[in-house]
């Protein structure tokens, strides 16, 4: 690696640190808010008293995922009488009490929910997104064993003492005796084994955690089988519709074909586990590690793709800029990988829950702060990309850069190096170039032949029109002059001189042919001035001096 990619490489680590900086504080500004409890306003203090602090709710109740996950994690935990605090009870009687009414809610939740713990409103004052009014929050729905879908709602309620709470509303709590009554196992553990339904993994029933590595193998071949399909069907379309090349065999398809099916069994997996009767708590941490899963194998996915694009690029460029393409290259997949890094990051951030307005606030003042101390440094660099991508300029070619002539040795991502006809080496910023005129003669694809012959005038009419028809049949008898284009006038009579003017294309592959082809044609013309008995002329001035007589007197 060059030293001048080292340093590049060396910048933007910098800038990701800067960035990661201001991710953790976005971050931690973001946790910290959503960690902060309201306290209710109090009336206006007087001079001599003011209104004693209202203390935190001890069971976490405060907003409405802190109420529904510590209602989950009680009722779990087999705490039933603590479960029952997280219940809004109703006015009428019930037939059961409070502790039966939690175990029957959690046996209904384990066994048909349908919803997200992580997408639920860390605000206190709860969201109004989920289409019920601001002092309520649906939450998800239950999903009994006829198909009937119950919604279960929290509704925030005022204690004797102590903040505002969210609790289970009334009107779910009078529906838990129905709700349990119509659920029941799943369907796949109904037709189960009683040695693998009553048998116990930690607190998981046995035949749960064995479901699930046994389906997560299972559905990793299905999807290498099932990609290997598509690929062969893809190459049968192709030989029918008589395309070349291979799905199969190509680097794209071996690159792609892990990341891809390790992200369809992620997600197959969670589709399928849900339906497996998982108990809520632990369906709650297997849907956090599958997003953290799907999230690692789309980074996997994409860094794949971007290592074949770079590589595809560099091979492209190794051509035409074969010292500047490994700087290209090692910058240009740690700037796509980063944010693909990044795009991952905020993803994962958003599926749990977290309120990402912080975080982009700290971005947004990271990217600042690095413009402002990278400036000329990020212009010089975009500007090489720029030259990259344009293909304006190749190593090799002969150009005028402003003031500067010569060749171009090295397209670098912060500087071009010209070594000029003097031999000195001139290193242009690539911002600069960006906004300069740029005259490449090598990229010429005919050479103009304009001279202007000058005949003295004592040259007669006749001996000018020799010449002029000499200088067309010379033009007109030389196969490397474009005919169409190529003319001989008279265009002046100048201060000393008859000018012609003689316009033509040579077509040449260089420049140093063109000054073989002109140095011919200008003989040519030499001897057609000389047979025509006039010549050249030669810049002069002819000065005429007259003699004035008087008739006055000479003076004594």
């Amino acid at each position: 690696m060059s030293t001048e990619a080292r340093l590049i490489g060396q910048r933007w680590n910098c800038a990701a640190l800067v960035i990661a900086v201001a991710c953790a504080a976005g971050l931690a500004s973001s946790a910290t808010a959503a960690r902060a409890q309201p306290t209710p306003k109090s009336p206006p203090a007087t001079a001599t008293a003011s209104a004693p602090a209202i203390p935190d709710d001890p069971l976490g109740r405060e907003t409405p995922r802190g109420a529904f996950l510590g209602f989950v994690a009680a009722a779990h935990a087999g705490n039933p009488d603590v479960a029952a605090e997280y219940l809004q009870w109703p006015r009428h009687a019930m037939p059961i009490t409070k502790a039966a009414a939690a175990e029957q809610l959690r046996f209904v939740l384990n066994h048909g929910f349908e919803g997200s713990i992580d997408r639920l409103s860390r605000n206190p004052q709860g969201s109004i997104s989920d289409g019920v009014t601001s002092a309520r929050e649906r939450v998800g729905v239950a999903v009994l064993a006829d198909g009937e879908r119950v919604d279960i709602v929290l509704t925030r309620i005022a204690q004797r003492s102590g903040p505002m709470v969210w609790v289970v509303s009334a009107e779910t709590v009078a529906d838990i005796p129905r709700m349990y009554d119509k659920s029941g196992l799943p369907e796949i553990e109904r037709r189960l084994p009683k040695s693998l339904t009553s048998a116990q993994i930690g607190e998981l029933p046995a035949w749960v955690p064995i479901a699930l590595v046994v389906l997560l193998v299972a559905l990793y071949y299905v999807m290498r089988l099932s990609l290997a399909g598509a690929a062969w069907l893809i190459d049968l379309i192709r030989r029918w519709r008589r395309l070349p090349g291979s799905t199969r065999k190509s680097r794209a398809w071996a690159r792609l074909v892990g990341p891809s099916a390790f992200l369809l069994t992620i997600g197959m997996h969670r589709i399928v586990a849900a339906r497996l009767g998982i108990p809520l708590l632990f369906r709650y941490y297997f849907e956090r590690l599958s997003v953290i899963l799907l999230l690692v194998g789309l980074v996997w996915w994409l860094w794949r793709v971007v290592d074949f694009v770079a590589d595809r690029i560099r091979a492209r460029l190794l051509t035409a800029y074969p010292r500047t393409a490994q700087s290209a290259y090692v910058l240009g997949r740690r700037i796509l990988k980063g944010a693909a890094f990044a795009l991952a990051l905020l993803i994962g951030l958003a599926a749990f829950g977290v309120d990402l307005s912080a975080t982009l606030a700290g971005l947004g003042i990271g990217g600042i702060a690095i413009a402002f101390a990278a400036q000329k440094t990020l212009e010089n660099v975009f500007g090489g990309i720029f030259v990259l991508s344009d293909r304006s300029l190749l190593v090799g070619d002969f150009c005028r850069l402003g003031q500067h002539v010569g060749e171009v040795e090295d397209v670098g991502l912060r500087t071009t190096s010209l070594r000029t006809l003097g031999r000195t080496l001139v290193h242009v910023p690539n911002g600069t170039l960006a906004t300069m005129d740029l005259e490449n003669f090598s990229r010429r694809d005919k050479f103009l032949f304009n001279p202007t012959i000058a005949l003295h005038y004592e040259t007669s009419r006749a001996q000018l029109e020799n010449v002029l028809a000499g200088i067309r049949q010379l033009l007109d008898g030389d196969a490397r002059i474009e005919t169409e284009t190529a003319r001989a006038r008279l265009i002046r009579f100048g201060s000393s001189s008859l000018d012609i003017d003689v316009f033509a294309y040579a077509m040449v592959p260089d420049y140093v042919a063109f000054l073989l082809v002109q140095e011919e044609l200008l003989l040519g013309v030499m001897d057609l001035v000389q047979q025509a008995g006039t010549a050249l002329a030669v810049p002069s001035q002819t000065m005429y001096v007259r003699q004035e007589t008087s008739d006055a007197p000479a003076k004594p």
